[in-house]
């Protein structure tokens, strides 16, 4: 492969030559007109100068060194006083006419104020971002070093630390962080460095546990610490938190039903957000059914008794309705027109809805009941389950307790205690299972962003900003992220998110990622990104430069003289930062896009190697033992069934009846379609009940004598046959209004009384 040569052999030396010959004419100059300067008559050449210069610098005083070349020379103080006077004269000089010939040699490239020309940010672009401890002042996280200066770097916060005047015009607002970079490029290094010095209260996502390990002492030195841990992965006590905490109101409700359906993923699902806001209705009708047993005391009960996440996560997932006896008690007890209009408000909202589910076709049902599923499920699992409950165990299959109930973590907890304290909350959970506990996680995340929202608008500020510093983002559901990265940080909250790539965002928020990365204000590249997304988009965004070309040429010898020789110069557009540059950087180096900044190289902080920052990593053995689950300050009650009651309960009653000899129990088999009994209208459905009860379930009240009309409007709360199906004793076809209804356990159903073949078994 042939290599072009930009210059031709010889053409470095000539350069060398000529800068000499002008160095040694300006030092003539200066030694002359520095002894003029002074006083002395001065005579002689260029020659004489250089000499008395040569003279001068071994050391003779300035009346020897000129001897009969100058006359009248003062004293040395006053000789030497001018000569530096004339240096400093002669190197302004030379400076502006350099500066000069470069903006005269090329035209002028602005626009808008800016120079078209991209740049790495030197030491004055980056005058915003400087900080002069490791420790930020509050509300201003912690960035790096930069890398041509030195300094400390921070984000920027107007609003407590304002620059002078002059410096103003670049100096921004808070803002978002994004850390992009692969595995093992040096995110986790400046998150952990970020988390340690932040001056706030700071809640913090990770899969791994090394993060806490790193942090937890410096961030028990500022407040208390709790461990919100679904899995029970760390081996640490879990604090507590649940969704049904705020229910108590129907407007309540469905915020929290919105919180928990924006963990349901979309990715890959058609028409995803149509089967997403049903699936937030259904949500939020049960958020209301748990709201009303909170306030509701049903009829044979002495005070009212709340539901849990398990059994709501079971009603769901069993495609529960308005028949259920609890949900139909409690909804019947909420329409009473003695209750209070905030309890009869949450009754109508969830009858209203589950009257219009059962209204609906069974294969939207079914969808719409699939789709909340997957915001509830992990509320099923028992470790999950007793994350969101005050049981003092400190696990669920443990008998070890705590000796005071335990709190549930909010915004409150996390802006309690003195002024100077800052509290933090670590939210954990493996690698493996961070996806699917999405749902939890997302939903106290979104818990604390509404509780921000709501302090703001009822015009309580935070005391300090917040730190949600999220690891792994990708992997977690978070749908209301393209909306809150960017908007959130002027009610004081900090979120600091960490990504693979750019194809990662763009996989998990489709159209909506480049207003997820926008969002952010802060954005750092690290080295080895080999992303093609990525590249695409810091191609776009860190702009080109013009690069001044020359090219030599000359003549082919021959034979008199050298021929003749050009010098041509020409300039071209480059990337200001090649593809191969990111991929290829130092592992701890980045590229930092802030505001309205230039690209800055960043150069991460090594937390272990820089001596200030040592008392906030102290080594393992030295790090402290603290409490990860706070505490009311009450004594703990006695601890209740670790599994809850009603849900084993109504599992056990609804479970299918088993088959006998390979073939189906009357009155399990499923739902089909049938021609109508005229031959004329449309296909009718026949809905065998797929849950039959077992065969120890008694009728608890006598048959209901009432024949069941095809045209019969029946009651909003009670489920009526209106099409064709089949008797639940005998299994024989049952048509329209030849049937009665009776009650078999907790369900309605059909039967062919009086005529079944069955009716005395």
């Amino acid at each position: 492969m042939g290599h072009e040569r930009t210059e031709p052999p010889g053409v470095g030396l000539e350069v060398a030559l000529i800068g000499a010959g002008l160095a040694v004419v300006v030092v003539g100059a200066v030694t002359a007109a520095g002894a003029a300067l002074s006083g002395a008559q001065v005579s002689g050449g260029l020659g004489e100068w250089l000499g008395v210069a040569a003279r001068l610098v071994t050391g003779d005083s300035p009346t020897a060194a000129w001897g009969e070349a100058a006359t009248g020379i003062g004293s040395a103080t006053w000789y030497w006083l001018c000569t530096v006077v004339v240096s400093a004269v002669a190197a302004a000089v030379i400076a502006a006419l350099v500066v000069a010939w470069r903006r005269l040699g090329r035209p002028s490239r602005e626009r808008f104020g800016q120079e078209l020309d991209a740049h790495i940010a030197t030491r004055r672009d980056v005058l915003p971002l400087r900080t002069d401890d490791f420790t930020p002042p509050t509300g201003r996280m912690l960035l790096g070093f930069h890398a041509h200066s030195g300094r400390v770097l921070a984000t920027e916060d107007r609003e407590r630390q304002s620059l002078p005047r002059r410096h103003a015009r670049r100096q921004g607002s808070r803002g978002s962080v994004a850390l992009i970079g692969p595995t093992g490029s040096g995110k986790t290094q400046l998150a952990t460095a970020a988390a340690a010095t932040w001056d706030g209260p700071a809640v913090i996502v990770s899969v791994k546990r090394d993060l806490y390990d790193v942090t937890v002492a410096a961030r028990a030195g500022k407040g208390e610490v709790a461990v919100f841990d679904p899995a029970a992965s760390t081996g640490l006590p879990s604090a507590r938190w649940s969704p049904l905490r705020r229910v108590a109101s129907a407007k309540e409700a469905l915020i929290t039903g919105r919180a928990l359906a924006q963990a349901i993923p979309k990715s890959g699902v058609t028409s995803a957000d149509y089967w997403a806001k049903h699936g937030e209705a259904l949500l939020g009708s049960f958020m209301c059914v748990a709201g009303l047993s909170q306030l509701v005391r049903l009829p044979d009960a002495d005070a009212p008794n709340p539901v849990n996440m398990q059994q709501i996560a079971t009603w769901v997932s069993t495609v529960a309705m308005a028949n259920e006896p609890t949900i139909n008690a409690l909804l019947d007890q909420g329409l009473d027109e003695s209750q209070p209009p905030r309890v009869q408000l949450m009754a109508r909202h969830a009858a209203t809805a589950f009257i219009g589910l059962a209204n609906e076709d069974d294969r939207i049902r079914s969808s719409i009941y699939a789709t909340a599923r997957l915001a509830v499920d992990p509320w099923l699992e028992p470790s999950v389950a007793h994350t969101a409950t005050d049981d003092p165990r400190v696990f669920y299959d443990v008998e070890a307790k705590h000796e005071e109930r335990p709190r549930y973590v909010d915004l409150e907890w996390l802006m309690s205690g003195d002024e100077g304290t800052a509290n933090t909350l670590y939210l954990a959970a493996p690698q493996t299972e961070f996806e699917r506990l999405s749902p939890v996680l997302g939903g106290l995340l979104a818990e604390l962003k509404d509780s921000v929202h709501a302090w703001d608008i009822a015009g309580r500020k935070l005391s300090k900003p917040v730190l949600f510093l999220i690891d792994e983002t990708g992997q977690l559901e978070i749908g209301w992220l393209p909306s809150e990265v960017s908007t959130i940080a002027a009610l004081g909250a900090h979120y600091v998110t960490c990504w693979q790539s750019l194809s990662q965002i763009q996989h998990r928020y489709g159209t909506l990622a480049d207003t997820v990365l926008g969002g952010h204000r802060s954005k750092v590249f690290f080295a080895g990104i080999d992303d093609a997304a990525t590249l695409r988009y810091l191609h776009t965004v860190t702009g080109t430069e013009h690069v001044a070309r020359r090219s030599w040429s000359a003549d082919v010898y021959g034979g008199v003289g050298r021929g003749r020789r050009s010098i041509s110069e020409s300039s071209q557009r480059e990337d200001l930062i090649p593809n191969h540059l990111l991929r290829t950087m130092v592992p701890g180096e980045a590229l930092l896009l802030h505001g309205t900044l230039p690209p800055i190289h960043l150069r991460a902080i090594r937390w272990w190697k820089e001596k200030r920052l040592a008392a906030l990593f102290p080594p393992a053995d030295d790090r402290p033992t603290v409490a990860t689950c706070p505490s009311t300050g009450q004594a703990a009650e006695d601890a209740g069934p670790v599994l809850d009651a009603s849900t084993m309960r109504f599992s056990r009653e609804q479970l299918p009846r088993a088959s006998r000899n390979g073939r189906p129990v009357a009155g399990s088999w499923r739902p089909r379609r049938e021609p109508s009994t005229d031959g004329s209208g449309p296909e009718q459905l026949a809905i065998p009940y797929d849950t039959a009860c077992s065969t120890t379930d008694v009728v608890d009240d006598p048959p209901v004598k009432e024949s069941v009309a095809a045209n019969a409007v029946a009651s909003p709360l009670r489920v009526v046959n209106r099409v064709a199906g089949r008797c639940e004793r005998c299994g024989v076809r049952v048509e329209p209004g030849t049937g009665v209804q009776q009650r078999l356990g907790s369900r309605t159903v059909v039967c062919c009384h009086p005529r079944c073949d069955r009716n005395g078994d």
